[in-house]
């Protein structure tokens, strides 16, 4: 990465913490661009050039995560579907672990905001429509087929994250999710 690119990145993680941070300090709902902008040191454009939305700054990283899910998706394209969805989610729970303290931080200004609840179900969606694709692709069965297994997929990563978050992320995600993606199988396979 290229010095513009370095302070491209600095920039942007300035914005997100700074966000993050007047979100846990006044709430979502209270806090403006405008706040945000000056608490980073930047101006409102800059705001926009990095985040579209003020809910996207509150989950700064998950365009990157989802590229990295579709990336590991297509690594393994001669296993099964299920194998690959399962193996990418687990793979996930070890960068969601590494990065517990801001996912922590992360949730709890979700969990206290109608708004960015809403907006997650919305990046869920994103989830699940990249994972049905994948699935679609591959069993080459009708798009209805590939919905539900996805749909059941993202519910239960939910469920796993939920009970890793409950547990302040003291728990082992990979092992809430190797247990989640046994229910599944157990219940479809």
């Amino acid at each position: 990465m290229g010095l513009r690119e370095r302070k491209k990145a600095r920039t942007r993680e300035r914005l997100a913490e700074a966000a993050l941070a007047l979100f846990e300090a006044r709430g979502f709902e209270a806090t403006t661009i405008d706040d945000i902008a000056a608490a980073a040191d930047v101006s409102r454009r800059t705001f926009f050039r990095y985040f579209p939305t003020k809910e996207d700054a509150a989950f700064p990283h998950s365009a990157a995560r989802l590229e990295r899910f579709e990336a590991l998706l297509s690594q393994a394209a001669g296993a099964e579907p299920w194998d690959r969805a399962r193996e990418a989610f687990l793979a996930l729970a070890a960068d969601f672990t590494a990065g517990r303290g801001e996912l922590l931080r992360q949730n709890r200004v979700v969990a206290a905001s109608p708004t960015l609840t809403a907006y997650e179900l919305q990046v869920d969606r994103a989830w699940e429509d990249r994972l049905a694709q994948a699935l679609s692709r591959d069993v080459g069965g009708p798009d209805f087929e590939a919905r539900v297994a996805a749909g059941a997929i993202i519910g239960a990563v939910r469920v796993a994250l939920r009970a890793w978050f409950d547990a302040d992320a003291g728990t082992d995600l990979a092992a809430l999710g190797r247990k989640a993606f046994a229910l599944l199988e157990r219940g479809l396979g």
